[in-house]
């Protein structure tokens, strides 16, 4: 493997850090990083940067909680005053002779070669 191909794919190794400690890799991609971070301390550097950096941001999210119950009554109360609101349709039935007609005039259409 010459030096472009080492260096492509020690950055393609790289990319795949953050899903490597997320545990959502391919076996076959995880195989490759781990092959990757046995042999390339700087490497090993990298993904333990990353996988602190997934711990905080799981943390941080985790500490933002859930909306109140408070919150969630609103949105419920005003997408029941908006489906309030909106008028109702109600689905036209389909007769069966309007059907048959439609169906009749369909078929006597010639289909056109040009449009």
């Amino acid at each position: 493997m010459n030096m472009i191909d080492k260096e492509s794919e020690r950055y393609e190794i790289e990319a795949l850090l953050p899903w490597y400690a997320a545990g959502t890799l391919s076996r076959h991609d995880a195989d490759r990083v781990e092959q990757a971070l046995a042999g390339d301390r700087e490497l090993a550097r990298l993904y333990e940067l990353v996988r602190q950096e997934l711990v905080e941001t799981t943390r941080a999210n985790e500490t933002l909680g859930a909306p109140s119950a408070r919150a969630m009554e609103k949105l419920f109360a005003a997408i029941n005053a908006e489906e309030a609101r909106a008028p109702r349709r109600r689905p036209r039935p389909i007769s069966r002779t309007r059907f048959l007609r439609s169906t009749r005039d369909s078929a006597r259409e010639k289909p056109s070669l040009t449009k």
